[in-house]
């Protein structure tokens, strides 16, 4: 897992590390469920203004969905023209 945030959305270190501290534990917990899947995630303008409960549900949702649908709606093989 990569993990990025920006200081254009989170000004002090605080709270960058607090974010990233938030998104490495609920990662650490649904490890397991998402084997063989690499990911990066990118923080947003608004990350530093949710609370830890907001962030993590916001987390859990998102490993959820990548669960379900590892590859989003995106194929990483262009089909071949014959």
């Amino acid at each position: 897992m990569g993990l990025v945030v920006a200081k254009k959305h989170a000004k002090r270190a605080v709270d960058r590390n607090e974010i990233k501290r938030i998104v490495r534990e609920s990662f650490r917990h649904h490890q397991s469920e998402l084997e063989n899947l690499d990911c990066v995630i990118l923080s947003r303008g608004g990350a530093k203004d949710l609370d830890k409960v907001e962030l993590r549900h916001m987390m859990d949702q998102l490993w959820t969905r990548l669960r379900q649908k590892p590859n989003g709606n995106r194929s990483r093989s262009k089909p071949r023209k014959a």
